[in-house]
């Protein structure tokens, strides 16, 4: 889980997880200590305590208002559009749509996976597209299943560590998610593939979905080390 910050960059903030015991869900939360030492750091509502694991039967409150009702008529395009099948949990749509809110800025990702093998693998919305001029009307013309590549932007004043997806041509089309840049840079011969391009309908946040293929250090896996050490 991430929030942006004054600068605007999404910065780690904790961990969501969910595991099944009994037939029953327990959810859990945990901050990480690097977010609770930045200067600024402020708890989320209903997460007062920052050196607390908090466990629940339900999804968090601040979570759950994030998750589109099922009721909904436009819910059936929503998971379409995340590539997601109606049996889906609360914690995968989350990961997958980042749960972002108007107003806010908190945003979750998944944690990439990695085999025992070094297979690794991570699906993720494409970020920032209408910042980049013409990324929208060519993602209008990419099809599923198309390879895309990913470029070093070390000029991007924001942050020297962005990394741009592109088209097959060099077309930028938005960025790496930026709690992902560790794990992508670390990631040996990644592949970008378009797994869904969606409507203007769904809204431009969910305009461009891509997995990423690589090989990885098993032995090292993504958002672990001193800087993902969590305060519980």
């Amino acid at each position: 889980m991430t929030e942006k910050d004054a600068a605007g960059f999404y910065r780690p903030v904790g961990f969501l997880g969910a595991s099944v015991q009994d037939a029953t869900v327990e959810y859990t939360f945990q901050y990480l200590r690097s977010a609770v030492e930045r200067d600024g750091f402020r708890a989320f509502l209903g997460l007062s305590d920052s050196g607390r694991v908090y466990r629940s039967e339900g999804l968090f409150p601040l979570f759950a208002e994030r998750i589109m009702d099922p009721r909904r008529p436009e819910h059936p395009m929503f998971l379409a559009a995340l590539d997601l099948s109606d049996e889906v949990t609360p914690l995968e749509v989350l990961a997958r749509s980042g749960g972002q809110r108007a107003g806010d800025g908190i945003m979750l990702l998944p944690v990439p996976e990695v085999a025992s093998d070094g297979y690794t693998h991570c699906t993720f919305l494409v970020h920032g597209m209408r910042f980049v001029p013409g990324a929208d009307e060519r993602a209008g013309r990419l099809s599923t299943g198309e390879v895309l590549g990913i470029r070093l932007e070390p000029g991007n004043a924001s942050n020297p560590h962005a990394l741009l997806i592109v088209d097959g041509g060099g077309q930028p089309l938005g960025y790496v998610p930026d709690a992902l840049l560790d794990y992508v840079h670390a990631v040996e011969g990644a592949r970008v593939m378009v797994l869904r391009v969606n409507g203007p309908e769904v809204g431009a946040r969910l305009r461009l979905l891509v997995r990423l293929e690589g090989r990885s250090d098993p032995g090292a896996p993504p958002f672990t080390g001193s800087d993902w050490a969590t305060t519980g």
